[in-house]
């Protein structure tokens, strides 16, 4: 296959706040989906599902965890152009100005209005600039306000048809809370993230410039390098880059796998306390997690500090490479993740690797979550789709001057995964990116 520099343009040196598109979800793979397990409609709470849905995500969201949302959206499979969202009274402005394919956006009261004295029979004026109330979304929302978001949302399926019938919630609590008693209440979790392995071109987009905005702040980080930096120091610079470029970084922060220096060959979870001075010729492994517009980017690769690597380093970098390839070729519809791990461990015999049976070789679908598909996180050797997006792990054990890490994102296509990094299969080697 054509190696990936030559596919794609360099990494954007600057990444501009922009809206989501009007639309991210695949509508007829859901509408499908619904149909083929029995739904009449379903109903989201989780803030993931909802944004997924809608392209709105709660600006206060951020303060609450997902299953604490700030919105609902209900659609119904046999009305399937009207779909509703419930949105906070203080977040209507924000959605108003959002583009989205959901038109009919309903208000509920929340705790901010107050209960002591009554605000008339315009409380939204409080909380909605007046020409966005003027607007014909605006008059609509105004006529359908509701008490809360429990009473908004049952009335929305009331509206849509969904009285009665079988209807699917990704959140079981709040369908126990929200169901008219004539509905049959299914898990519709599930079914939402199996909708969301297979990516729109516009999730594409943004999964791209994700996995664009990792690769130049991996670059940018490493070419702050001097004699006596420290890995917390590097981290801190990883995380201000990213910031700085358009992502946001979570806390406990956005490096996650890791070995530690010296010859311990152990591969595992960084606890984000880990410190020691990045010597010259250390072999550090980039594992970099965060996200652009609510979109995930994950991965990195071996930097070989001021150096280049040699001998059996040299040998090592290159089999790392070599399996690379072979799992990007075989990176195609109907691939389980098996045949994929045997394709790169093939590689990695071939290349005269003695320790390839003891190479780590692992993938997850990406999205708006690491785990962006049906199968729970678990072990499961599940199988690939066109049009999903997965990570590809790959990492060759060994002490802290032989060890080899390399991560791709890829898109599944027919002739194979088609990689989002632009920087090719080699270790980074220097203190710079050239």
């Amino acid at each position: 296959m054509t190696a990936p520099s030559d596919t794609h343009p360099s990494p954007k040196t600057e990444f501009r706040r922009a809206p989501l598109p009007e639309r991210l979800c695949n509508l007829g793979r859901l509408l499908d989906t619904m149909e083929q397990r029995g739904m009449d409609g379903i109903v989201s709470y989780l803030r993931p599902n909802v944004l997924y849905l809608s392209g709105f995500a709660p600006p206060a969201s951020a303060s609450i965890q997902e299953t604490n949302g700030y919105a609902a959206v209900v659609i119904s499979r046999h009305e399937p152009e009207h779909p509703v969202i419930m949105v906070a009274e203080f977040d209507l402005a924000h959605f108003l100005l959002q583009p989205s394919w959901i038109q009919d956006a309903r208000p509920y009261a929340t705790l901010l209005t107050p209960f002591d004295v009554a605000w008339g029979p315009a409380p939204l004026d409080h909380f909605v600039p007046a020409g966005l109330l003027r607007t014909e979304r605006g008059q609509a929302a105004r006529g359908h306000y509701a008490s809360n978001l429990i009473e908004g949302t049952a009335r929305a399926m009331q509206d849509l048809g969904l009285a009665a019938g079988t209807v699917g919630f990704d959140d079981l609590r709040f369908a126990h809370a929200v169901a008219p008693a004539g509905v049959r209440v299914v898990d519709g979790y599930g079914a939402l993230k199996y909708v969301r392995q297979v990516k729109t071109p516009e999730e594409i987009r943004l999964l791209r410039e994700a996995t664009q905005l990792n690769q130049l702040a991996i670059e940018r980080t490493i070419r702050t390098w001097s004699r006596g930096t420290t890995w917390q120091e590097m981290i801190r610079t990883y995380h201000t880059t990213a910031v700085s470029l358009g992502g946001f970084v979570r806390d406990p922060g956005a490096l996650v796998m890791a070995n530690p220096p010296g010859v311990e060959p152990a591969f595992y979870t960084q606890s984000g306390l880990e410190d020691f001075i990045v010597e010259p010729g250390t072999h550090i492994m980039w594992d970099c997690h965060g996200t652009r517009a609510h979109y995930c980017w994950d991965g990195g690769k071996t930097w070989v500090v001021d150096d280049q690597p040699r001998g059996l380093p040299r040998q090592i970098a290159a089999a790392t490479s070599a399996a690379m390839v072979e799992i990007q070729n075989a990176t195609r519809p109907g691939a389980k993740i098996s045949e994929l791990q045997v394709r790169g461990r093939q590689a990695l015999r071939r290349a005269g690797l003695s320790n390839a049976d003891q190479a780590f070789i692992f993938f997850h679908g990406l999205g708006l979550e690491h785990i962006d598909m049906e199968v729970p996180a678990s072990r499961h050797d599940w199988c690939l789709e066109e049009g999903m997006v997965i990570s590809a792990h790959l990492q060759v054990p060994g002490d802290d001057r032989h060890r080899s890490w390399l991560e791709e994102i890829f898109l599944v296509t027919g002739g194979g995964g088609d990689a989002f990094f632009t920087w090719g299969n080699e270790p980074i080697e220097g203190d710079h990116t050239g």
